[in-house]
């Protein structure tokens, strides 16, 4: 069953109910929003982007604890984590995107752990996780240092992030006035949250051509990707 009851007190920014709207509309729309290929649950690396492949090669050869799919989407990563024996929470927004979630877990014969919340102020257990995601979630999160904080309280000593969010260097295309958007620029505020971090990955990859989002004209994105490991006695 979607947990329902994890947020803490306090009121979101009115843009979040615009972004749980528009996700409740595409995922209830199209049986699949994002991963619509056959690879989506493989865990070969080769079958993968370099950043979704890196993050799947690091979480097999770390001993399988416990992850958390910081806005999960349908699920794709929670599941292949499940899959690598993970015990993983899923944060997602949408309701609509949790109850495919936990559909999509079972038809794996895996178990994800389904909290309907938003990122900002979902509860979390203090000094948890050994592996956090932000795949294609923190640019539709204005605050960012507080939810980076808030993940990092939550992270056991190293613990690795993995993050994926559009930046600034392509702008962003009409579509996306749709949903309201934040993203970030390189070198600003996120990559300097993650400075006293061990750096496994930083790349800028600008003007990737998108084509995956039903509905949309193909449309061109910029992304920052950032794999950092959290030494002991970090923040």
């Amino acid at each position: 069953m979607v947990n329902t009851a994890t947020s803490l007190p306090g009121t979101p920014p009115p843009y979040v109910n615009a972004v749980r709207n528009f996700f409740d509309h595409q995922y209830a729309t199209h049986p699949r929003y994002w991963w619509q290929g056959d690879n989506r649950y493989s865990l070969e690396p080769s079958q993968h982007t370099p950043f979704n492949a890196l993050v799947l090669q690091i979480a097999a050869r770390r001993r399988p604890g416990r992850a958390l799919d910081l806005g999960a989407g349908e699920g794709a990563d929670a599941i292949r984590l499940a899959k690598l024996g993970y015990q993983v929470d899923a944060v997602e927004i949408s309701p609509v995107a949790c109850r495919k979630i936990e559909r999509f877990a079972r038809a794996e014969n895996v178990k994800v752990h389904v909290h309907n919340d938003s990122i900002l102020d979902v509860a979390l257990p203090h000094a948890s996780y050994d592996l956090v995601l932000f795949n294609g979630s923190l640019h539709y999160t204005r605050e960012k240092n507080a939810v980076l904080a808030r993940a990092t309280a939550a992270s056991a000593p190293g613990a690795v992030h993995a993050l994926a969010l559009f930046s600034t260097a392509t702008p962003l295309s009409a579509e996306h006035t749709a949903v309201p958007v934040f993203p970030e620029p390189e070198g600003g505020t996120v990559e300097q949250y993650y400075r006293n971090w061990d750096i496994l990955l930083l790349a800028y990859d600008r003007d990737q051509a998108e084509h995956s989002h039903p509905g949309f004209e193909p449309h061109a994105h910029s992304y920052i990707k950032l794999i950092a490991r959290r030494p002991e006695g970090t923040r």
